[in-house]
């Protein structure tokens, strides 16, 4: 059970997701402190069998098997929260207020949501095939969460697709934008921005302010100037953590409120014990 104490200390109106769609796909995530502290890096090999509970009575949980080699992040919640796998595709868990799951039904399969970032991983290397799947599973919450799940989560692959699949008022909605997107705001507010369509009028927030900025400054845009001032403008005086998915390069970097920073590349980690391996980093 999820503390309501907890869950309210959560600054999750203010993550972000950034996507560029370039020649070399990156994307980043931020998250406050309260809701990263004491997470675990779980280091998850290909063959291992995992296992999402029923909210359905004398139903069956749903098992499966991890196709890929992946690593993966999981809070002092049992919320897995960001993960990638062994080809460049990741999965990362964001939050909408007022997001209702859908309702019970036998007929779609179970995923909890604490392991819906495990699902996308295990399964799918790449965006279009993760889509497939999307329409016959049923994201419910398993570890009763006060309020219900703002849920949303993000999934980009190397070759710069993304795709944001969110719940409101029980019923599914998934976006899959072609261009640049950045997805701003949480439980008051969020919006998702593409070049191709600007609104004229913007609300008083810095980071769709650094995102236009960074749309009129020239293209291809520089990624580097980009994850360095999305950081330094708006993250680096406050508690966050930043995370950096290089997809092409399978690699996922961590820099934390104190600068400290972790490397996670699958060319350097060997996933050969066949079974879980854990490391905290937090």
């Amino acid at each position: 059970m999820l503390s309501a104490q907890n869950s309210q200390e959560w600054e999750l109106g203010t993550g972000s997701d950034l996507c560029i769609y370039d020649s070399l796909p990156f994307s980043i995530s931020m998250l406050e402190e309260g809701f990263v502290s004491s997470s675990e890096v779980i280091f998850c090999p290909a063959g291992i069998e995992r296992s999402s509970p029923n909210d359905i009575r004398k139903r069956y949980p749903f098992n499966w098997e991890v196709k890929y080699n992946n690593i993966y992040l999981k809070n002092a919640e049992g919320i897995v929260y960001e993960g990638m796998n062994e080809h460049g595709f990741s999965a990362s868990l964001m939050f909408l207020e007022n997001s209702q799951l859908p309702e019970k039904e036998r007929e779609l399969i179970p995923v909890g949501a604490s392991l819906a970032v495990n699902f996308f991983i295990d399964h799918f290397k790449c965006v279009d095939t993760a889509l497939l799947a999307i329409w016959d599973i049923r994201i419910f919450d398993d570890l009763g969460l006060d309020g219900g799940w703002p849920f949303r989560i993000v999934l980009h692959d190397t070759c710069g697709a993304t795709a944001y699949v969110e719940y409101v008022e029980g019923k599914r909605s998934v976006y899959t934008p072609s261009y640049p997107s950045f997805i701003v705001g949480g439980p008051d507010y969020s919006r998702l921005i593409k070049l191709e369509h600007i609104p004229e009028e913007l609300p008083r927030n810095r980071l769709e302010h650094l995102y236009l900025d960074i749309v009129y400054s020239g293209w291809p845009p520089n990624t580097t100037l980009i994850l360095l001032s999305l950081y330094m403008n708006n993250f680096a005086d406050k508690r966050y953590y930043g995370f950096f998915r290089y997809h092409q390069d399978r690699e996922l970097f961590i820099l934390t409120p104190t600068n400290d920073e972790a490397v996670f590349n699958f060319r350097e980690i060997d996933f050969s014990s066949g079974t879980e391996v854990s490391t905290t980093f937090f």
